[in-house]
C-alpha cells in the first residue's frame, strides 16, 4: 500500500491557494501555472502488536529528616505512604517516596515562622497486576523523493 504523506498538506495548501487566486482577476485576465513540488513518499505497512503492562502498589513509611528549627509541637518521626505506578513495564522491589509537612517554630525573638519538615524513604512494593493492550504502528519503508506536479490559476498574464 502506497501513501504520500506530504502531497496531502500541499493539495489542500494548493486548493486553497488556487481557490482565493481565481476571483477578482483584474479584467478576468489569468493562466494557469504548473508547480513542481518535490514530495516524500514512503510504502507504508499497518501492524498490530500485544504490549504487556503492569499496575504496581506500593507502601511504607518514609522517616523525619534534619530539621533547622525546633517545632512548636512535635513532629512524628515516622509517616506511612501509599503510592501506585500504573502502565509500566516493570515493577521494581522498592521506590525512593518523599513527603513534607509544614511547621510552626518560634524563635529566639519570640517570632512565629513556618519550615518545612522533609520526610523520606523506601516503600514496598505490596502488589503488580499484569494486563495487555493491543496497539497499532506504521512501519515505513523504501521512503524515496518523488516530484508532482500541480496546476495553479494565477491572475495577470503569463510571465
Amino acid at each position: 500500500m502506497k501513501t504520500i504523506l506530504t502531497v496531502v498538506a500541499a493539495v489542500v495548501a494548493l486548493t486553497s491557494a488556487s481557490a482565493e487566486a481565481r476571483p477578482n482577476c483584474p479584467g478576468g485576465q489569468g493562466y494557469w501555472e504548473e508547480v513542481v513540488r518535490n514530495v516524500r513518499v514512503c510504502d507504508t505497512q499497518t501492524e498490530n502488536y500485544t504490549v504487556t503492562l503492569k499496575n504496581c502498589n506500593y507502601a511504607g513509611h518514609v522517616y523525619l529528616g534534619h530539621l533547622w528549627n525546633k517545632p512548636d509541637f512535635p513532629l512524628p518521626h515516622a509517616k506511612y505512604k501509599t503510592s501506585s505506578r500504573r502502565g509500566v513495564e516493570s515493577c521494581p522491589a522498592s521506590q525512593y517516596a518523599t513527603d513534607f509537612e509544614i511547621y510552626w517554630y518560634t524563635d529566639s525573638d519570640g517570632r512565629r515562622w513556618t519550615g518545612h519538615a522533609n520526610y523520606s524513604g523506601h516503600l514496598a512494593k505490596t502488589s503488580e497486576q499484569s494486563y495487555t493492550e493491543q496497539r497499532t504502528r506504521t512501519i515505513e519503508t523504501n521512503c524515496r523523493t518523488e516530484q508532482r506536479v500541480t496546476r495553479v490559476f494565477r491572475c495577470g498574464f503569463e510571465p
